[in-house]
């Protein structure tokens, strides 16, 4: 059984339709990249799975368990934690106060979920940064801070949404690595990313929308020769 099932799934927004009858699975201990044209829908994708969205039809399952509709803090509780493309800290408090923010959700007690979030932190290279306020981080150690708090709910499933954004090649190195080394703890991952060089080589498989219709969904190296992919992306077809 795949740990996630996206059935069907459909989403409108009055007379527009963002998602059309979706249909994927992702397996245990998968790197699966998400990509597609701006405005494709991607993000939607991410705002019905974690319940910031309710599907207009379709269904989502994870190990088997119904959570399409569910609200966000269910879907944490089930095993999905995300991140977001724009990061948003807490910027007057602590990087493990922001973190620990997060490990709140399945632990009560301060005292806990602060030794959880240093956990966290270790983990994503941010283990010196503990008590500096967040708003002192540079760009890529706020993506860092925001995958941490993510962890801190220690998901079965991370959807990461634009991680690599605006980062330097160096950043983006890391970051690749990083994500590699989530996986290899027993994190299956799902990411929307841009960077096309980085994310089909960390990727197992590739989904491709288009319009908010899959088009494409197999390993790297057939999706990039896809004639409706190269056609999603260039507006032409090819020869």
């Amino acid at each position: 059984m795949a740990l996630l099932e996206v059935s069907g799934l459909t989403r409108d927004f009055g007379g527009l339709r963002a998602v059309s009858g979706l249909s994927f699975q992702v397996g245990a201990g998968e790197i699966l990249g998400l990509i597609g044209p701006n405005g494709a829908g991607k993000t939607t994708v991410f705002n019905l799975i974690t319940g910031f969205l309710r599907p207009t039809s379709g269904d989502i399952r994870l190990d088997g368990l119904r959570i399409a509709g569910l609200k966000p803090h269910a879907v944490v509780r089930c095993g999905i934690a995300r991140t977001f493309q724009i990061v948003k800290p807490f910027p007057n408090l602590s990087v493990c106060e922001n973190v620990a923010l997060a490990a709140l959700v399945r632990l009560g007690v301060r005292a806990e979920a602060e030794a959880d979030a240093e956990r966290a932190l270790k983990q994503v290279g941010l283990g010196d940064k503990l008590d500096i306020p967040a708003s002192d981080l540079t760009l890529s150690d706020q993506k860092r801070m925001e995958i941490a708090r993510a962890l801190a709910t220690h998901p079965k499933l991370l959807l990461l949404d634009e991680p690599l954004a605006g980062l330097n090649p160096r950043e983006t190195e890391d970051a690749c690595q990083l994500v590699q080394a989530i996986r290899a703890g027993g994190v299956t991952v799902v990411l929307v990313e841009h960077v096309m060089k980085a994310i089909m080589r960390i990727s197992h498989r590739v989904v491709v929308i288009c319009q908010g219709e899959k088009i494409a969904d197999g390993p790297p190296s057939e999706v990039v020769a896809d004639p409706a992919v190269i056609t999603a992306y260039f507006g032409k077809r090819a020869r």
